[in-house]
C-alpha cells in the first residue's frame, strides 16, 4: 500500500469516527464478512465505471458494537481512489503464519484502558490499526495508526475537505502537528488528531475518540504517542488453522478487546474468487450473526463458528459446507497466555 493511500486512509478513520454507533445485537465479527460482501458486490456493479464514482457509493466499515463493544470508530475505507474499474484483490494480510501483524502498539496509557483488556487489532488489505477503549457507545478510545516507512503523509486538500497543520509540541523531539480540518463542521467534533514523525523515521497517526464531556487533554495524548512502539508484531491469536485449501488465503484479521457480551472475540476473514469466509472464535455464549448463514460448534470453552453471506455461501459449500470449515480450526484455549502467533500451519 502506497503512502498516498495510508493519507486517505488516515482522513477516513478521522472522518468517519463520529458517525452514531450500531445496534446492541449488531456483532462484529458478523459485520466483517457482511461488509465484505456488500463491498464486493457494489464493486462488480460498478465494473467499467470510474473509481472515483465508486469510491463516493460504496464504503465497507466494521461495524463496532456498543454494549461491551469495541470503540465507536469505523475503520475499514472505502476503496481507494484510482482511475481505473475496481477490481476486488485477494492478497493475503500478515505473515505466511500470521495474519494479524501490528505496525505499531502502545507503551504508555492512562488508568482508565489496561493493556490486556483493552487493546485490540484489526488488520485489512488496506491498513493494520491498533485500537485501545472501553468500548460501548460513549467509550473514550484511541486509534493508532503507523504508516510505511517513508515521506510524510499528505493532507487532505479537496473541494470538501481541507485539512490544515496545527502546531503541537515536538513527540521525542521529533515534528508533530495536531490535524484540524475547518472546511468540515463535524470534523474535529469529538476527536482530536495527533500526527507526529516516530524515532524510526516512520510517520503514525494516534486518533482519539472523545464523547462530549469525556474529552482526552492534550497532554495525555502526546504521552501516549511518545510511548508508541514502532515495529512489526505478530499478535497471538486463541486459534490455529490447517489444512486451508489451496488459495483459501486471510484477508481481514480481528482481535476485539472487549467485544459484544464478551471480553474478546478474534476472527479471520478468507477470501477466494471474490467470495469470503468469516472464521469466529470466542468465549462460549450467546453470539448474534444477523442473517448470515452461520455454523458453530463448542470446545475449551470456546464457540467457534463459520459465517458467509448468501452470495459466498457456494464458496462454502465447495469445502463441505460451514461445518465442516469449522473443523479447520483448532482454539488454544481460553487463557490469553496459550495463544500463538503460528496461526496458518
Amino acid at each position: 500500500m502506497t503512502t498516498t493511500e495510508h493519507s486517505d486512509l488516515a482522513a477516513r478513520l478521522a472522518a468517519l469516527a463520529d458517525e452514531p454507533a450500531p445496534p446492541a445485537a449488531f456483532d462484529i465479527a458478523t459485520s466483517i464478512v457482511r461488509g465484505r460482501a456488500r463491498l464486493r458486490h457494489r464493486r462488480r456493479a460498478q465494473v467499467g465505471a470510474v473509481a472515483a464514482a465508486t469510491a463516493a457509493a460504496v464504503t465497507a466499515v466494521l461495524l463496532l458494537a456498543p454494549g461491551g463493544g469495541m470503540p465507536t470508530t469505523r475503520l475499514l475505507p472505502a476503496a481507494p481512489h484510482t482511475d481505473h474499474p475496481i477490481v476486488a484483490p485477494a492478497t493475503p494480510i500478515g505473515t505466511p503464519t500470521d495474519p494479524l501483524v501490528a505496525g505499531g502498539t502502545f507503551g504508555w496509557l492512562p488508568d482508565w484502558l489496561d493493556h490486556e483488556r483493552n487493546v485490540g487489532y484489526q488488520a485489512s488489505q488496506d491498513a493494520v490499526v491498533t485500537i485501545a477503549g472501553l468500548g460501548g457507545p460513549s467509550g473514550r478510545s484511541l486509534s493508532l495508526l503507523v504508516h510505511p516507512a517513508g515521506p510524510e503523509p499528505a493532507l487532505i486538500d479537496s473541494p470538501t475537505q481541507k485539512e490544515e497543520k496545527e502546531p503541537a509540541l515536538a513527540v521525542n523531539g521529533r515534528t508533530a502537528y495536531w490535524v484540524t480540518n475547518p472546511t468540515h463542521p463535524t470534523y474535529d467534533s469529538g476527536r482530536r488528531v495527533l500526527r507526529w514523525q516516530t524515532t524510526s523515521g516512520r510517520w503514525a497517526q494516534l486518533i482519539s475518540n472523545r464523547p462530549r464531556g469525556t474529552e482526552i487533554p492534550d497532554d495525555v495524548l502526546l504521552r501516549v504517542a511518545a510511548d508508541v512502539q514502532v515495529g512489526e508484531r505478530a499478535v497471538p491469536l486463541p486459534f490455529w488453522l490447517s489444512g486451508l485449501p489451496a488459495g483459501l488465503r486471510p484477508t481481514e484479521a480481528l482481535l476485539t478487546r472487549p467485544a459484544v457480551g464478551q471480553p474478546w472475540t478474534a476472527t479471520v476473514g478468507l477470501t477466494l474468487d471474490d467470495m469470503s469466509i468469516g472464521l469466529i472464535v470466542a468465549p462460549d455464549g450467546e453470539q448474534r450473526y444477523g442473517k448470515s448463514n452461520t455454523s458453530c460448534r463448542s470446545e475449551q470453552g470456546l464457540k467457534i463458528c463459520a459465517t458467509v453471506e448468501s452470495e459466498s455461501l457456494p464458496l462454502a459449500q465447495r469445502y463441505g459446507g460451514l461445518a465442516a470449515l469449522t473443523e479447520l480450526v483448532h482454539v488454544t484455549g481460553v487463557d490469553p497466555s496459550t495463544w500463538t502467533t503460528d496461526v496458518i500451519r
